[in-house]
């Protein structure tokens, strides 16, 4: 959450309060709604230099919020057990980004958690209950929507990200502080095969070469359609130019032919220290690329 939200969430529990509709003793209302807004500056201040860890920081505080926020308003019975629900939700949304299983199932567990470490008294085992029901309906809906929200960021023709949603993945590598290789490619004489075959035949070069970049790198690597014959792959460690190059190294089997393609290649490697923004190292990289296009010279940078 940022400075608005809880901004917002410290306003609805304090009209909750004067309303009548939540008892708090208003003391630990003030203090905790000034922790949490000095907390949420503090995320904004540090978001720009901060890496991953920040992430976990938010996990533990905005988990320590909502158990406190049960205790000092009934515990089991608290009026602000729907802030944890809608707490859960975004926190699925902002952090579960393909409907990974093992995400949802540790985000269901947190919820769970807070439930558990916020309720207490003789009702605890049937609220518990309730809400272990109510998180795992929140879990398949979460995994039903983040499902959808997956396919809209591919690329229709190729599976692979989109142009939109993989330069949003290198932006949120860059601000986590991961170090990566970011290749740039670029068919040679792509225009060639549509001409020879048809577009029929060049769609299916453009899948089936799609498939080789996804099998050549990792899980958490990215490979983009950044336009109609290029490429982004972004690959944690080294060796990705090795990898691409057996890519490239036997034709593609298209509908029956065997159908030749090369890439021109521009690699730059990406460290937190270097100071550049996701459109300057694009820019680093397309360079690269009409480097080895023009010039036959690969540099790594």
């Amino acid at each position: 959450m940022g400075v608005a939200s809880r901004l917002i969430l410290g306003v609805a529990i304090g009209v909750l309060l004067a309303g009548g509709a939540l008892e708090m003793d208003p003391r630990a209302f003030l203090g905790f709604f000034v922790v949490n807004l000095l907390y949420g500056i503090f995320v904004w201040r540090a978001s720009d230099r901060a890496g991953v860890e920040l992430d976990w920081l938010n996990l533990i505080f905005d988990t320590a919020v909502m158990v406190l926020l049960l205790r000092l308003s009934g515990g089991a019975v608290s009026p602000l057990g729907f802030m944890v629900y809608l707490w859960f939700f975004s926190m699925l949304l902002a952090n579960v980004q393909s409907g990974d299983p093992r995400s949802l199932a540790f985000m269901a567990v947190i919820g769970w958690l807070v439930f558990a470490l916020g309720s207490g008294g003789r009702e605890w085992p049937r609220v518990m209950a309730v809400n272990s029901v109510g998180l795992g309906l929140f879990a398949f809906g979460a995994l039903v929507l983040l499902d959808e929200r997956r396919l809209g960021r591919l690329d229709p023709l190729t599976r692979v990200l989109n142009r939109g949603a993989g330069l949003e993945c290198l932006a949120e590598k860059m601000r986590r502080r991961e170090g990566f290789e970011l290749a740039f490619i670029d068919l040679k004489n792509f225009k060639a095969v549509n001409d020879a075959y048809g577009h029929a035949v060049g769609d299916q070069v453009l899948r089936v070469l799609a498939g080789r970049l996804l099998a050549s790198v990792r899980g958490r690597d990215l490979v983009i359609r950044y336009g109609g014959d290029e490429f982004l792959v972004a690959a944690s460690g080294s060796g990705l130019q090795k990898r691409l190059r057996r890519v490239f190294a036997t034709p593609l089997s298209v509908f029956g032919r065997r159908v030749a393609v090369q890439g021109d290649v521009g690699l730059v490697h990406w460290r937190s220290e270097d100071g550049l923004s996701l459109q300057e190292l694009l820019d680093r990289a397309d360079a690269a690329m009409y480097r080895m296009k023009y010039t036959g010279v690969r540099e790594d940078h």
